[in-house]
């Protein structure tokens, strides 16, 4: 079998980093709340609640993710972030050994998904082919999962999403098509099908629906939503869990209309907890 071998593009952090560095926490219960959020669905999702609901008012900041997001709770540089699942917090959390952070919520969920731009088939792609995946440590392992479950691979370890990113590589047990796969920062999967030597990328599907690509019907293969452990989560420093402009915030984005405003504005690409059966907490 082949294992992963670095891939000559790299992450540009320049948007995250700007965005954290103009943040600065708002005390509690007075003025906008600031979120960090990934553009994709989940700006869009905190917009929506923002405008139809009087209770509160949001600072939304658009970043790109990454553990900085993270690191920007613990040290109170904003109260609350909005784009990862809870396996990747965790392996942010065993990683840095950072703790101060709570999960309000889980959301929704967001199948990744396998697209490629010169193949119209899983069957079509070519023995000894490149496939990239995320190389977040949650989401690598997520994408070896997704490949399995569709009998590309074999894994010799079970899924456990408390300690998802002990499934590597190395975990790769039989590789029948000679597949070399090959870790990218997350935010250039979907830039990587410009490359002509990737016949496939895995992507998360807010990735791909910011690159305009089709979660719903331009994927090869998608994740079951059904019982899927990845629901993206609404996250709170230690210090911001008691602010009653939190608790307000977390009612409204889970609530029934939320949930509906959701399914209208990106159908199965992007699937409310509520739908789901996401195992959480």
């Amino acid at each position: 079998m082949k294992h992963a071998r670095p891939l000559l593009l790299t992450l540009t952090a320049l948007a995250t980093a700007g965005a954290l560095a103009s943040c600065s926490s708002t005390p509690e219960g007075e003025g906008p709340l600031q979120v960090l959020a990934a553009s994709t669905p989940h700006a869009e999702i905190l917009e929506w609640v923002d405008e139809n609901d009087d209770t509160f008012e949001l600072d939304i900041k658009v970043v790109t993710g990454g553990p900085e997001v993270n690191a920007a709770l613990v040290d109170g540089s904003a109260p609350l972030n909005f784009f990862q699942h809870e396996p990747y917090l965790l392996d942010w959390q065993e990683q840095t050994g950072q703790t101060g952070v709570e999960v309000l919520a889980p959301i929704h969920i967001e199948p990744m998904s396998l697209y490629s731009a010169r193949y119209g088939d899983l069957a079509d792609i070519p023995e000894g082919s490149t496939i990239t995946l995320p190389r977040s440590a949650s989401n690598f392992a997520r994408g070896l999962l997704l490949l399995q479950d569709h009998g590309v691979i074999t894994l010799d370890t079970d899924a456990d999403p408390a300690a998802i990113s002990q499934i590597t590589v190395e975990s790769v047990a039989d590789n029948p098509r000679n597949l070399d796969l090959v870790p990218i920062e997350d935010d250039l999967a979907a830039r990587s099908l410009d490359d002509s030597s990737v016949a496939a990328a895995v992507i998360s599907s807010n990735f791909a629906l910011e690159a305009g690509l089709d979660p719903v019907g331009g994927a090869l293969i998608t994740e079951d939503a059904e019982g899927n452990p990845y629901a993206n989560i609404l996250v709170a420093s230690a210090g911001a869990v008691d602010d009653e402009r939190v608790a307000a915030l977390t009612g409204a984005i889970t609530s029934a209309a939320t949930a509906d405003w959701i399914r209208e504005r990106f159908g199965s690409a992007v699937v409310p907890v509520t739908d789901s059966g996401a195992i959480s907490g």
